[in-house]
């Protein structure tokens, strides 16, 4: 490998011309330390000189043509980074530090023991034979699915990219081992989808190029990533997946270890699991209550799986969207529960073709830094054409008309836009623009979906209410499968029994779940989020007396970014924080 520093200058320029421009004409943030300012800014510098795949879908694309290497080499790289940038930040004093700069540091450190833990204590790199794939497919993806630059730019992209992929691949089959049955199992899946992806939707992106020469070379190359995936597959078959061993679980000490650096608090086990406990049987009751109050003589499933049959024409999906975002955002208005940002330039459109296989539904928001394609898109995927009227009416019941609304409340207004859009505002130091917290971003468009209906959205509708009870008993299954997946031994076959009878959820949406659980330990941090955002919320409203109203509390938690819920409690409660996240 070159040194960083001999690879390093253009990126740089590039990297500050994003950072001067990304929040329009406003400067960046002042952090309240200049040590950790220019600390920050090298780190994530050599970070993208070693995974420009990350540089592009944060909207710094002068790396555009690489890919970065993925070799031992390159991993040991990424971790001697990480154990760097820790100890130089730990050289600096936080109480010598403004207090907006001793939260960031805290963000950072956490984020560089996170990698640590995963590519030096864990190997991650070693087990997980789907990351490459995957590595693969975010390397077009971000090329593909913005139009930050003419098509031919990002087309030669793409090919430079590709013609770096098949040495990617064979450094991938020669990292992995030692990998279980069932992430071998999945893994085949996502080999499958990665192979279909190349060979399908990543011409079709690129098929409206007129240039010949650049056709010529972008098929060549392209060809040899397809033929180098179809390799990496049979060295997986004959090597690792002919022989699994081990266990997808990380156990009990990493898996409380991932969750302090996530929360920036230790949360024991025990109580991770009380208070899940204790949420997912509060809304089952609330759900069997509510299908009760539905058809009495049905079972809760059944009332549930009633609600599909109430859903507009197949033609009609994204005309529904539209109707349903201006809807919502009349309800947000009316009944002041946020300050919306001043314009509201999120698009609906179509999900790209090269999407529509893993998208419903989803919001789609440029990288924090991208100066360029920043308008922000809600994919919605209609049904196809071809289908039978078997396939689409099945299809459609995700649009039902008590589901659908609640999915566009997390998605777009008030959940994942209104908190980009907000966030686009702000005047955000560069960690928190570039290391968000899962629990923050997913919790709040959780805790909006029930937010929004315990407001008045339906009217008292109990169809309503009963969609967002399943969309969290789902997300309250996740929290407890990951930790007892991870923990306790709990197999697949029982997580899936376990989404069954306690998420109302037929047998297919079950195992799925149950298997996205064994590569996703921490999947829970939607509930964790929801639950942690509605303490802050009761703590606030006690602090603030007569004072508190819903929309100056959303307010108050929407103009830092988003950090871990546990910042968020200092910063809005000042001396009233008790330090209890749950």
């Amino acid at each position: 490998m070159a040194p960083l520093s001999l690879r390093r200058p253009a990126l740089a320029v590039a990297f500050a011309l994003a950072l001067a421009s990304a929040a329009g004409a406003q400067p960046a943030r002042p952090i309240g330390d200049d040590r950790l300012d220019a600390l920050a800014q090298r780190y994530f510098e050599q970070r993208w000189q070693l995974d420009p795949i990350d540089a592009t879908k944060a909207g710094v694309h002068d790396g555009d043509e690489r890919i970065g290497s993925f070799d031992a080499d390159g991993y040991r790289a990424r971790l001697e980074l990480a154990r760097t940038t820790l100890a130089q930040l730990r050289a600096i004093d936080p109480g010598t530090m403004g207090a907006e700069a001793a939260d960031d540091a805290q963000i950072l450190q956490s984020r560089l023991e996170l990698t640590i833990l995963r590519l030096g204590t864990r190997q991650t790199w070693k087990h997980d034979p789907a990351a490459y794939t995957r590595l693969a497919a975010e390397s077009l993806y971000g090329l593909m699915s913005r139009d930050y630059a003419p098509l031919g730019v990002r087309m030669h992209a793409a090919v430079a990219r590709e013609l770096a992929l098949p040495a990617m691949l064979d450094d991938a089959a020669k990292n992995v081992s030692g990998v279980d049955a069932t992430t071998a199992a999945l893994a085949r899946e996502e080999i499958a989808g990665t192979l279909d992806f190349f060979t399908n939707a990543v011409p079709e992106a690129f098929a409206p190029e007129r240039d010949g020469a650049l056709q010529a070379a972008f098929k060549s190359a392209n060809a040899a990533t397809v033929s180098a995936i179809r390799r990496y597959a049979g060295a997986l078959e004959s090597g690792p997946f002919a022989h699994p061993s081990g266990t997808f679980a990380i156990g009990a000490a990493n898996f409380a270890e991932e969750l302090r650096l996530q929360e920036l608090v230790p949360i024991s086990l025990a109580t991770y699991e009380t208070v899940g406990e204790r949420a997912l049987a509060t809304t089952r009751a609330d759900f069997i209550a509510t299908a009760k109050r539905i058809d009495a003589a049905k079972p809760p499933e059944a009332v549930a799986a009633s609600l599909a049959a109430s859903h507009p024409a197949a033609g009609a999906v994204l005309e529904r969207a539209r109707d349903d975002l201006e809807r919502l955002r009349a309800f947000v208005l009316a009944h002041h529960l946020v300050t919306l940002p001043p314009d509201n330039d999120v698009r609906v459109v179509v999900t790209p073709a090269f999407a529509r296989r893993t998208i419903f539904a989803a919001m789609d928001a440029p990288g924090p830094l991208e100066t360029k394609a920043t308008a922000a898109y809600y994919y919605v995927t209609p049904a196809e054409p071809a289908w039978s009227a078997q396939r689409t009416e099945a299809f459609l019941a995700f649009f039902n008309d008590f589901l659908f609304p609640i999915v566009s409340a997390h998605e777009v207004m008030p959940g994942h836009y209104v908190n980009f859009a907000l966030d686009r505002g702000e005047k955000l130091s560069l960690i928190r623009k570039l290391l968000p917290s899962p629990s923050f971003t997913e919790g709040w468009a959780h805790y909006d979906e029930q937010m929004m209906v315990d407001e008045g959205w339906g009217d008292g509708d109990p169809r309503v209410r009963l969609a967002q009870l399943q969309g969290a008993l789902l997300r309250e299954c996740r929290y407890l499968v990951g930790l007892r997946e991870h923990t306790q031994n709990m197999t697949v076959d029982e997580a899936t029994a376990f989404f069954e009878s306690n998420a109302f959820v037929d047998p297919e949406i079950a195992r799925r779940e149950a298997l996205r659980g064994t590569q996703d330990p921490l999947y829970g941090y939607y509930t964790l989020g929801k639950l942690e955002l509605l303490k802050l919320r009761s703590d606030y409203a006690k602090s603030a007396g007569s004072r508190y109203s819903l929309e100056s509390f959303h307010d108050a938690l929407l103009a830092h970014g988003d950090p871990p819920i546990a910042i968020v409690r200092k910063i809005v409660l000042g001396a009233d924080d008790d330090g209890k996240i749950l």
